[in-house]
């Protein structure tokens, strides 16, 4: 059955009549239907069709099927989790990146995206004030750019300590000791457990009542490490937005023999571009390595991420260098860049065209103002929520995010509390934030990340937080003085 190039038309039309009625739903529909995994199985399962379906039904049927199960996080309103929208630019380049389906480890299999993907690189690295010599590989999100950097960080380090892991491998190794925050990430953990360095002689820093490292304790902890030495640290902490005091950590982690700094910028490492912002990341610049998420706070779509590594030559011997097959020698050796230089996939989209689209359009000064816009509007609604007796701020909000926590009394009372307010505006789907726990606290997670959030936003999800936590702590109060199980103020 041979397909024809003139089919393509009426198809993708008709997918574009149906994403952008679904684009400019998003204002109004409820963020989540609240469908059952069961009514969705209905509607979407079934047996192995064995016969074809015209294409058009089929793209049909699934626009029909898929509705009710759509979470509306591309939405003005959501602020769970660390989700972000997507610039109009940004998605439209990355459906180019789908219709010109280029291969882009190689510049061979695509000169021009590869000279795209290179200059976004260099763009990012300005944006950033990061160094010129870095290394930058497009990933899926975070985790894959820590994955990819923290192989090169643990490469580098045994290298040094006399150890070749590309020719020994992992056993016998130098043991690795690691140092992070006790706010760390969990993709920093999941990272370091896939790539053999174990998680149970990790040695944590102690952070403050904001989750920023304190500094003071840094010296001593290091001091028992007497070898190769991962230090991670965070730029937007993900239940406070803060950022940890980098120059101090960069010039305690010089002072050890072999140490290699990789900073977790998933969310916050885009404050670097604001100039009103980064004096939050000083030093940042000092580490050896970086991650970030695209399709996070930078609103490009999914899947996005970077990984940046101070010195490209290690990146790049991280990631295999030349040891590649026959077939591709020629390929590799072109003074050109090759993508799978700077990352572990050998085989992958574009990912780096709705970066490159983005800079170009809305240039550092649009970038800097939609940074600036989120940041401006959490502080906004943490200020709304605070003037609300009962309602706590837990933390200085010093970028996009913070965590709330409701009502008096011990703790498992407001725990309980704060569970079900966030759990009942998730319900009801005009506005979406997410639980998280600060330092053993169940919390409201409240993130600003979304280019389509305005003030109108914030002012009409502030009301129905403050409404939906009134009529809660009402109810909680009534069950309170009918059951001695539910823990009261």
């Amino acid at each position: 059955m041979s397909h024809k190039f003139n089919q393509y038309r009426q198809l993708l039309n008709s997918s574009l009549d149906h994403a952008v009625d679904y684009l400019e739903s998003l204002p109004e529909r409820p963020i989540d239907k609240q469908s059952s995994s069961e009514s969705l199985r209905k509607a979407i399962g079934g047996t192995l069709p064995m016969a074809g379906t015209s294409p058009e039904h089929v793209i049909q049927k699934l626009v029909t099927d898929v509705e009710e199960g759509l979470i509306g996080s591309g939405g003005p309103r959501y602020f769970g989790y660390a989700i972000g929208g997507s610039f109009p630019v940004a998605l439209a380049a990355d459906w180019l990146v789908s219709a010109w389906d280029q291969n882009v480890p190689y510049y061979v299999s695509s000169p021009a995206t590869s000279i795209v993907e290179e200059t976004a690189a260099e763009w990012m690295l300005d944006l950033l004030n990061l160094p010129k010599t870095a290394g930058v590989g497009f990933t899926s999100g975070a985790q894959e750019a820590i994955y990819t950097a923290l192989i090169t960080a643990r490469n580098s380090l045994l290298e040094k300590a006399g150890w070749d892991v590309a020719a020994n491998g992992l056993y016998g190794a130098p043991r690795i000791h690691v140092v992070m925050s006790d706010q760390i990430h969990s993709t920093i953990k999941r990272a370091l457990s896939m790539i053999g360095i174990g998680l149970k002689d990790i040695k944590t820093i102690p952070t403050d009542h904001n989750l920023r490292i304190i500094p003071d304790t840094l010296p001593a902890i290091l001091a028992e490490c007497d070898g190769p030495t991962l230090v991670c640290a965070q730029a937007g902490c993900i239940d406070s937005g803060a950022f940890d005091p980098f120059d101090e950590i960069a010039s305690c982690v010089e002072t050890h023999p072999n140490a290699w700094l990789h900073v977790d910028g998933a969310i916050g490492l885009w404050s670097a571009a604001s100039d009103t912002q980064k004096h939050l990341l000083k030093g940042i610049e000092k580490a050896d390595s970086w991650d970030t998420d695209g399709h996070k706070w930078f609103n490009m779509p999914y899947d996005s991420g970077m990984v940046i590594v101070k010195d490209a030559g290690l990146l790049a011997k991280a990631m295999g260098g030349n040891n590649m097959g026959d077939y591709l020698t020629d390929a590799i050796a072109k003074p050109d860049r090759n993508a799978i230089n700077f990352g572990i996939s050998a085989s992958r989209r574009a990912r780096g065209v709705p970066v490159y689209a983005t800079i170009k359009s809305l240039g550092k000064e649009g970038i800097q103002a939609h940074l600036d816009n989120c940041c401006t509007l959490a502080k906004r609604m943490a200020d709304k929520l605070r003037n609300v007796d009962g309602i706590t701020i837990l933390n200085d909000v010093v970028s996009n995010r913070f965590s709330a926590q409701f009502g008096k009394g011990d703790d498992a009372f407001r725990d309980q509390l704060t569970a079900r307010i966030v759990h009942q505006l998730q319900q009801d789907g005009f506005c979406y934030p997410s639980t998280s726990g600060y330092k053993g606290l169940k919390t409201m997670l409240f993130s600003v990340l979304s280019c389509h959030t305005t003030a109108q936003d914030i002012d009409a999800s502030a009301e129905k937080i403050i409404e939906i936590y009134h009529i809660e702590l009402e109810k909680v109060q009534e069950e309170c003085t009918q059951s001695d199980a539910t823990p009261c103020s």
